[in-house]
């Protein structure tokens, strides 16, 4: 007699590969380090400085957490894979490749959110940020918009560069500066024509969807439309580059 073994689903092998992913991460204690711990330490050190409003640098901030491990954690997860020749491995195993970066996708959305939560938290429980649940319900379309245009452009790094080096040098390289230009349009430090560009840089405009959710604003349109043609045109670039041998 012979036995066939079950073939798991794709959803079954999402689902385990999106843990294992989740566990990697975790493993990585500079990954853990700048999504976990160095956001609400900024922000415990930016909400400091005088004059500070605490829910704009709480907004600012969370949007960081979401891009280290959407963005920053994307493009270096597949720049080390790339360098070790994990993507070349997989291509000979039953397991397909549009499912395994579709974990890393699943799984850096989750330990994003967790690291938003986490910086949100310490704005509502150590410096008197206002939170409820209609104004956390309001970040959805945000966060959607904004995790699909940092994690788009995430895999577009990782899929340039052959090495997790490389990658952490852009993308320290390009993230920072978004953060620290965010950071001097909120506090009104740029010139006339830098603080032309901000809003069109996705950072700026997470951050300013955060703020008007917390606040119960509504949604404002022009920063969703941004974040929306970030996120277009990165899933174009990085599905161009995925479909390719790397």
């Amino acid at each position: 007699m012979t036995i066939n073994p079950r073939t798991p689903t794709p959803l079954r092998w999402l689902a385990r590969e999106t843990k294992w992913q989740i566990r990697l991460y975790l493993r990585d204690r500079a990954a853990t380090f700048f999504t976990f711990v160095f956001p609400p330490l900024v922000l415990l050190f930016w909400s400091r400085q005088p004059g500070q409003d605490v829910l704009s640098a709480a907004a600012l901030v969370a949007a960081l957490a979401l891009a280290m491990a959407s963005y920053a954690g994307l493009a270096m997860g597949i720049a080390s894979a790339r360098e070790v020749g994990l993507l070349k491995r997989l291509r000979s195993t039953p397991l397909p490749m549009v499912v395994h970066i579709v974990a890393r996708v699943v799984a850096s959305a989750l330990l994003g959110t967790l690291a938003l939560g986490l910086t949100l938290g310490l704005g509502a429980f150590g410096l008197g940020l206002s939170l409820s649940l209609s104004g956390l319900a309001g970040l959805l379309p945000g966060l959607v918009l904004g995790f699909a245009a940092l994690g788009s452009w995430g895999l577009v790094v990782g899929s340039l560069v052959r090495t997790a080096n490389a990658a952490s040098y852009l993308v320290n390289a390009t993230l920072f500066p978004l953060f620290l230009l965010s950071a001097a349009a909120q506090r009104g430090m740029l010139p006339d024509w830098a603080a032309a560009l901000t809003p069109l840089l996705p950072l700026q405009n997470l951050a300013l969807l955060i703020q008007t959710a917390l606040k119960g604003d509504g949604m404002l349109l022009h920063p969703l439309f941004i974040l929306l043609c970030w996120a277009a045109l990165g899933a174009v670039v990085a599905a161009r580059r995925l479909s390719r041998p790397l």
